[in-house]
């Protein structure tokens, strides 16, 4: 269910979404992007959801380049799952000639690589499963969900919401029961909450960049479902499956009861 948070993009709730063992409690589980932006109606909003932590999955670099607005009785914490900002997942508040020339260094980058972004992108989500700090990340987050819950909301959120935020809705939605094609529509719902982000950083950047770079850069933007399909190709090449996966990030399965016992009914 999308949130009515106008200076947040890809708020949703995760409440009503059905599972093999219960139905996910309203106002329990919410996911965003940034929350740096925030004004006090969006601050209401989310205070009316009985919002009580927020968890960052940023680097510091990011936090530190757009923090999000502090609440009121709201905790705030930090489980970075990626190591470094990353291009093509990490996207910051610059003007359009600065984000341009961000994006052409990039770019460059992976020609060096011989790659072009289907190949960089399959390989962050590829990385997202076999390093270590990547799955040490998706751990805390787990456990934090587990075994310290919350009465009211928890929200977790990265820049755009898709990509870091996106698995680890995955993996708490598989560990609830969600079925494959749940985890797959959750993941691509993210084009149609961040619609209207895109087209603004797509006017913002279209002056500076080439108009056969146009394309690439809207991909940028959006998520695609060959980036789950080599998620779950890299997780079952090294774990077989994702009950493998989840353990191999620290979880128990005494953690995953909790998990279900949280936040179904």
């Amino acid at each position: 269910m999308k949130l009515n948070l106008p200076n947040v993009t890809n708020a949703r709730d995760l409440g009503g979404m059905i599972t093999k063992y219960g139905t996910v409690k309203p106002n329990k589980l919410l996911r965003s992007g940034v929350l740096n932006r925030l004004e006090q109606s969006d601050i209401d909003c989310l205070s009316k959801r009985g919002l009580q932590r927020v968890i960052d999955l940023r680097t510091e670099t990011e936090i530190a380049n757009a923090p999000d607005v502090p609440m009121d009785g709201v905790e705030h914490i930090n489980i970075s799952i990626v190591r470094a900002v990353t291009f093509g997942i990490s996207f910051e508040a610059l003007d359009g000639p600065t984000l341009a020339a961000r994006l052409q260094s990039g770019w460059d980058r992976m020609a060096q690589k011989g790659e072009n972004y289907h190949d960089h992108m399959e390989t962050i989500y590829r990385r997202y499963v076999y390093d270590d700090h990547c799955r040490a990340g998706y751990g805390r987050f787990l456990k934090e969900m587990a075994n310290k819950p919350v009465n009211g909301a928890t929200l977790w959120h990265c820049t755009m919401g898709k990509d870091r935020c996106g698995t680890c809705a995955l993996l708490l939605e598989y560990c609830l029961g969600a079925d494959k094609q749940t985890m797959y529509d959750d993941f691509i719902e993210s084009n149609v909450q961040t619609r209207e982000n895109t087209n603004s950083l797509l006017n913002k950047v279209k002056p500076y960049v080439s108009p056969d770079k146009m394309d690439v850069v809207e991909e940028m933007l959006i998520v695609q479902p060959y980036y789950l399909d080599a998620y779950f190709d890299e997780i079952a090449k090294r774990y077989q499956n994702l009950d493998g996966f989840v353990k191999a990030c620290g979880v128990t399965q005494e953690e995953i009861e909790k998990l279900r016992k949280n936040y179904l009914e």
